[in-house]
């Protein structure tokens, strides 16, 4: 019954519902970008800047060896999160043209995991950060970030805005249908279960295709931004994001309209009043 209810109501209305669909739709789009964007970024972003020098040194241990065990460059590569190993001059080699020092780019955000897993697989080693380049990575990737967090606040904001304004006004034309309900026995909170169910019904589909576009949108970003292949992935971020934007986005229209249901007095509507 409530069943039939809920999409005899999503037929008669969907002005109001198209409203709201495109609401969160693009709430859950922005979001999703954000999430999806923030989860290539640091690997891609840090390949990106690797022209900038390395931000991890490999030197022999002091009072160890002269210079660097054999294989040494090879074995730092396999090590994940490692994006780039580069030897110095031969100029500056040891006894038997070893080098003594390897210049490494790391992923920023395991930078701290490479270097004492390099320590851990290279005997007789030290790896030292270089703080200043990776925190100049760090503030990049925070800086974007932000701006990606500005925008997605804006978009959930006006989100939140505009859907509580349209639920408020499809309470509205339903009053004489909200009071007749609850002269017949339903409980205000019954009448708010299914109008809840209609909104949910937009808000999944707003939420996956937000999803969608929100990772198309972060495919771009990658292409032009970081230099990626920018190919579409789907990401449990992004879609977590999408859900989330539209589970609070609905929770909050529904709180006004329960507010409205309740105060509403059947006799009076019934009335005409």
């Amino acid at each position: 019954m409530i069943a039939r209810l809920v999409l005899a109501s999503l037929r008669r209305r969907p002005r109001q519902l198209a409203l709201i669909l495109a609401a969160v739709l693009v709430a859950a789009a922005t979001v999703a970008t954000l999430a999806a964007f923030s989860v290539r970024a640091e690997t891609r972003l840090g390949a990106g800047l690797a022209a900038f020098g390395p931000n991890l040194v490999v030197r022999p241990q002091v009072g160890g060896a002269p210079s660097l065990p054999p294989g040494a460059a090879a074995r730092v590569r396999q090590i994940p999160g490692v994006l780039s190993v580069s030897v110095p001059p031969t100029g500056d080699g040891g006894p038997g043209g070893l080098p003594v020092r390897l210049d490494v780019r790391a992923e920023p955000a395991r930078l701290a995991a490479v270097a004492r897993e390099i320590e851990e697989r290279v005997e007789g080693v030290e790896a030292t950060p270089l703080l200043k380049t990776s925190a100049s990575d760090a503030r990049t990737i925070r800086r974007l970030t932000l701006v990606l967090a500005a925008v997605s606040g804006v978009a959930f904001l006006l989100a939140l805005l505009s859907v509580g304004a349209a639920t408020a006004a499809l309470v509205g034309e339903r009053r004489v249908e909200v009071g007749l309900m609850l002269a017949l026995g339903y409980s205000g909170r019954r009448v708010g279960g299914m109008l809840a169910a209609e909104l949910l019904a937009v808000a999944l589909v707003a939420a996956l295709s937000g999803e969608l576009l929100g990772e198309i949108a972060a495919s771009g970003l990658e292409r032009r931004l970081l230099g990626g292949a920018g190919g579409l992935m789907l990401t449990w971020t992004g879609l977590a994001g999408a859900a989330a934007v539209a589970v609070l986005v609905v929770a909050a229209s529904l709180a006004v309209a329960l507010r409205r249901i309740e105060r509403l007095d059947a006799a009076v509507v019934l009335r005409g009043e």
